[in-house]
């Protein structure tokens, strides 16, 4: 006589101990990675068979989630998605055909997990839906590989974005005043013998103020590149603000008497701080920088700093065109079309205030600004107050 192996039946009206699998079948099942399953065509699938598989998908053992279970597997599936299940699941049984879709559970552990399910009905002699038999497999881990790459693409479109920006910037703020070098010089060049003295030096200063702008325009696109290729690390070192601050005043000083603005520096103490000076130079350069070219001739610009426990605040304020409310959101962001000229026609890249929150979140700090249109601006630099104590021993 032939062996044979009885063939797996289920009767959803048999109580569930009663129902019947072949050693293999339910072996075969049991191993596979993701949860085979079998439940009735009712509104909370009611299931009758959970391979074991569901319990590293959903959190819960098959005793959970079975007719007599604790929970409804239903209940596991995020509500976001649970409609759009119901849905594709419905219409496939109605159609008599097969069913795939991808949705997300909420596992025991309180995760979400995605998860990729392919089943289909199985019908009684009238054509009615019995229960369904399936097949779920979680596929967290490809979910998150795609995101992780719709992410970079979409980190590649913004720095193509802020590649043809910077383009712009460098090509239209070069163009200005170099074309003012050698235009004058080429006008004084060829008509020198008609000037005197004080007008020669009149065309010098204008030349030594384009060669000013473009020395400053390099030295922020420098910084610039540096900060978009990762080539920027943190040099800590032992800085004096005051005198920091000091050197960039006296830097910008004749720029400041050509407009006849006063700066002023308030302080209380000497602060002595762990930041990386070459930073800190930059930020604070163009924070100046940016008070003297938008301040109202005969006015003043004030840097005030003080300082607690945990924090300084170093704050460059003017008496100049300001900012409205709607342009001061964007101030910070590459993307913003602010390019408004300073009260001499100055011109600008827009890449300062850029670099100064670039910087400020590089040194753990941060930058706000308050503006009010015809009034002036203050920008204001939060700093974390480490003091050279409090790093003395830490290895490099």
């Amino acid at each position: 006589m032939e062996n044979k192996q009885p063939k797996p039946t289920i009767n959803p009206a048999l109580p569930l101990q009663e129902m019947q699998f072949s050693g293999h079948t339910l072996s075969f099942m049991n191993n596979l990675p993701g949860m085979a399953y079998r439940c009735l065509c009712d509104r909370d699938w009611t299931m009758l068979f959970l391979s074991q598989g569901c319990e590293e998908i959903t959190g819960f053992s098959d005793k959970d989630l079975l007719a007599k279970g604790t929970f409804a597997f239903t209940t596991l599936i995020d509500p976001q998605d649970r409609d759009q299940v119901f849905k594709i699941i419905t219409e496939a049984v109605k159609q008599n055909r097969q069913y795939q879709l991808e949705y997300r559970i909420l596992h025991r552990d309180g995760s979400t997990h995605w998860v990729w399910e392919q089943g289909n009905a199985i019908y009684d002699d009238q054509g009615e839906p019995l229960y369904l038999d399936g097949y779920i497999v979680d596929i967290t881990s490809r979910k998150q590989m795609e995101q992780e790459m719709k992410n970079a693409a979409n980190h590649l479109v913004e720095l193509n974005a802020t590649k043809d920006k910077f383009f712009s910037l460098v090509a239209h703020d070069l163009q200005n005043p170099v074309y003012a070098i050698i235009s004058l010089s080429e006008f004084l060049e060829s008509n020198l013998e008609s000037f005197s003295p004080r007008e020669l030096l009149s065309f010098i200063n204008q030349i030594n103020v384009s060669a000013k702008g473009i020395y400053s325009l390099l030295e922020n696109l420098l910084d610039w590149a540096r900060s978009q290729t990762g080539k920027i690390t943190i040099q800590r070192d032992y800085v004096s603000l005051p005198r920091l601050i000091h050197f960039l005043i006296d830097y910008f000083r004749p720029t400041a008497q050509e407009k006849k603005i006063e700066i002023l520096f308030n302080f209380e103490e000497e602060l002595m701080v762990e930041s990386d000076s070459r930073l800190l130079t930059s930020i604070i350069r163009n924070l100046i920088s940016n008070a003297i070219k938008y301040s109202y001739p005969s006015s003043r610009v004030t840097v005030h700093m003080t300082a607690n426990e945990e924090l300084i605040e170093i704050s460059v304020s003017d008496r100049g065109t300001g900012i409205s409310r709607r342009n001061l959101e964007r101030i910070f962001r590459i993307d913003n079309e602010l390019r408004a000229l300073g009260t001499n026609h100055e011109e600008g890249s827009g890449l300062g205030l850029i670099l100064v929150k670039t910087f400020a979140d590089l040194l753990g700090g941060d930058v706000a600004a308050v503006s009010k249109l015809n009034q002036g601006s203050t920008f204001s630099l939060y700093l974390p107050n480490r003091k050279p104590l409090d790093w003395v021993d830490r290895p490099n």
